[in-house]
């Protein structure tokens, strides 16, 4: 008989919450490239757009956080979402709920948007497969 026992199941825990670490950190990075993409005529008037972008659950209820303009609303990032793992995949969403988002996101009229979320996306891409690498080897 030999003394191997089975820990399967703890080492898949293991790699999960890792990955899930990993997806979470790729989440905040593309939170704040997403903001970065706004600024003082490029999207900003009072800042509440930017810090209504935030990285959080896939189920979170976006439409909620909708308020008025203003310089003081509140920031809504900077906080590590929790992935919701879904079959064998985990999912996280960043993004905003304020009603004018994805107008100025997409654009309308003859403005043609700023794809603030999608090109803070884009930036962390690259970076994506190392952060997760990164988190494995911890």
């Amino acid at each position: 008989m030999s003394g191997l026992i089975w820990k399967g199941d703890e080492v898949e825990g293991q790699i999960a919450q890792r990955l899930s670490d990993a997806l979470a950190e790729i989440g905040l990075r593309i939170e704040a490239e997403a903001k970065k993409q706004l600024y003082k005529g490029h999207g900003v008037l009072t800042g509440t757009l930017r810090r209504s972008i935030h990285a959080t659950e896939p189920s979170y209820n976006f439409p909620a956080d909708n308020v008025t303009s203003s310089t003081d609303s509140p920031e809504r990032g900077g906080n590590a979402p929790k992935p919701q793992l879904r079959g064998s995949t985990l999912w996280i969403a960043v993004g905003s709920g304020l009603g004018y988002a994805m107008p100025v996101h997409q654009g309308h009229g003859k403005f043609g948007g700023y794809h603030f979320l999608t090109n803070g996306l884009d930036k962390v891409k690259p970076l994506a497969l190392d952060i997760v690498r990164k988190h494995l080897k911890k």
